[in-house]
This record gives C-alpha cells, structure tokens and sequence, in this order.
C-alpha cells in the first residue's frame, strides 16, 4: 500500500540554560522540595517552573489510520502571591464540525508544607473544569487549583488525543517565568515528515 508524506510544521521557542536534569514523578513531594525561597536562575522571580515535559506521539488509532497523542507534565514552585497567575491554567483545543480535542487523565494537585507534613489538596475535575469558546476552530479548558498559597508547589498533567495531524503542539522552553528543566520528545512515523522551526538564540543543552 502506497502511504502519502505528509508535511507539518511545528514552532519550537529556544531559550535554554545550563541545568542538570533530575526525573520528577507526579506526586513525588517531599519536604525538601520546598527549602527554596529564591532560585539562582532568577533571584527576583515570583516563581519557578521546576520541570515542564511534554512528548507527543502519532499513533495508530481503530479508525485504520493515525491519531497525535500528546502528554504534558508541569510541576511549578509558587515562590509569593506574584506568581498566583499560574495557578491558573488554560488548554487550547482545536476542533472542526464535531470533532474536537478533548484532555484526558487531567490531574492537578496542590501541595503544602504544613507542620512539616506535606499536604494535598487535589483538583475536582468534574465540578471545576470549564470549557470557553475562543472561535469557530478554538476552544479551552480552565481550571484553577485549589488552595494556592505563598510557598505553594503546583503540578498537573493531562494527555490529549487529537485526530488533527497538523496541529502538532509547539513548545516554549523559556518564558516569562525561569523553568530549571525543560523538555519535548517527539515520536512520529518515517513516512510522515515535520519541518521544524525554532526561534531563540541559545543552543539547546540536549538535542537528539
């Protein structure tokens, strides 16, 4: 069977700095994680996102051809009530006619030192994700996480399986807020090619 090449394009925002990497798990918070109070990347900053990863993947699906998953993990350190905006958190949603992006496995915690235990207070997901129409195409999911104070270490993740080959996620390793670690990984088949365009002018410290 003869298989069209299919060309996209992805924007990948460069902006990286020296950092050794240290595999976070979700939900794996310990005391020591919230011993900072400033961070050397940016002593003035208002928080810090410790690890943000994304890994998109193309798939085959039961419709006989190919679906872009794309998993998302974010864990960020709410250093005073400066950096509260990113507690709250919006995801873009590309949809046609009827079929639309949906994310999948949302989850969103929030974790607090308190008597030196660390405390959970997890999103309720049914009762506090609303959706916005942003046009005909566009759409976003909104949350905000719960109990959110100074000192405060967010995290959420979530997966969306789209039907949208073209709409391959871009990313942005640096940004307003410092990030310590920064990562995108990309799986897609051989006949199915991406060109790639990458603003920034520092190099990445790994590139594979």
């Amino acid at each position: 069977m003869k298989l069209p090449l299919l060309l996209f394009t992805v924007l990948i925002t460069s902006a990286a700095t020296g950092q050794s990497y240290n595999k976070i798990r979700f939900g794996d918070v310990a005391e020591k994680d919230f011993a900072a109070k400033i961070y050397s990347v940016d002593s003035s900053a208002n928080a810090v996102i410790i690890s943000d990863i994304g890994t998109s993947k193309i798939e085959g699906n039961s419709k006989g051809w190919f679906s872009l998953v794309f998993k998302h993990h974010k864990r960020i350190h709410i250093l005073n009530k400066n950096g509260f905006d990113l507690s709250n958190v919006s995801i873009r949603l590309f949809s046609t006619g009827d079929d639309e992006e949906k994310p999948e496995k949302l989850k969103a915690v929030t974790y607090n030192l308190e008597n030196g235990k660390v405390v959970e207070s997890k999103l309720d997901v049914k009762e506090n994700v609303f959706k916005d129409k942003i046009d005909k195409n566009w759409g976003v999911k909104k949350f905000t996480f719960p109990n959110v104070k100074e000192g405060s270490i967010i995290e959420y993740e979530y997966t969306i399986t789209s039907d949208f080959l073209s709409n391959l996620q871009p990313w942005e390793f640096q940004g307003a807020y410092p990030r310590l670690w920064s990562e995108y990984n990309l799986s897609v088949p051989e006949f199915m090619g991406y060109v790639f365009l990458t603003q920034g002018y520092k190099k990445f410290d790994l590139e594979e």
